[in-house]
């Protein structure tokens, strides 16, 4: 399986597991039950900034979505965060961290900020 077909299946899987409607997800993410359609079938590719969006929405982390779950790859079990990240691909583990550490140094500079 593709990364992207990974995704999309995830998506429709979990979408599902929640009982969210496309037009729910949609509202949700703010954008249209239309949008939404054309990504489970893989006609669109949502940007990162519209994955985590669609992961809030879902209440789940990012990552959730591109790790492949099919039965012969994961038994259908709670995953714990090493078992996440060892599984989430190289490219996915390095936008997180560089995420992460934004964040970290936005956080740390306002504080720093706040005590002056």
């Amino acid at each position: 399986m593709t990364l992207q077909q990974i995704f999309i299946a995830n998506l429709k899987r979990i979408r599902n597991e929640r009982d969210i409607s496309q037009m729910q997800l949609a509202e949700k993410c703010d954008t249209s039950a239309n949008y939404v359609s054309e990504i489970e079938m893989g006609r669109r590719i949502p940007s990162f900034d519209k994955i985590e969006k669609i992961a809030a929405a879902l209440e789940i982390v990012p990552g959730q979505l591109f790790i492949d779950e099919t039965p012969d790859k994961i038994k259908r079990q709670k995953l714990g965060t090493k078992d996440y990240l060892q599984r989430m691909p190289v490219h996915v583990k390095k936008e997180l961290i560089a995420r992460l550490m934004a964040q970290i140094k936005a956080d740390v500079t306002g504080a720093f900020d706040s005590e002056g």
